[in-house]
């Protein structure tokens, strides 16, 4: 029995369909990146959103250890737009308005409303 020789259209297919698996899976890494980033501020604006309707307004205390947390997320030059910084009175609406950059260039923003409930 002599066996036939093999030639490169034979695997061309399969090395191209590999190289593009490949290619899919680099793009959907980058697309999770970007969603787990964005979970991550979404958690970080809850958490002092809370902490503003106990006290009335984001402490400066509190906004350095949230930049922080925002910055440890992967989010880069951080703004804190119309959010309040000196107290409201109770009942009053409170903002939180979040933006900022990921290192790879993609907008981030969160803009959360509560009610001063201290």
């Amino acid at each position: 029995m002599k066996k036939e020789r093999g030639s490169i259209g034979d695997v061309l297919p399969m090395c191209i369909f590999v190289i593009y698996i490949a290619f899919v899976m680099i793009c959907f890494a980058d697309c999770v990146k970007i969603i787990n980033i964005k979970t991550s501020v979404s958690q970080i604006s809850r958490q002092y959103i809370l902490r503003m309707e106990t006290i009335g307004y984001l402490t400066p205390a509190d906004e350095t250890a949230m930049r922080q947390a925002l910055e440890d997320a992967g989010l880069r030059n951080i703004s804190l737009g119309s959010t309040d910084t000196s107290e409201v009175g109770y009942g009053s609406e409170i903002v939180l308005d979040i933006h900022g950059v990921t290192e790879d260039g993609y907008e981030i923003r969160e803009f959360r409303t509560s009610t001063a409930k201290y």
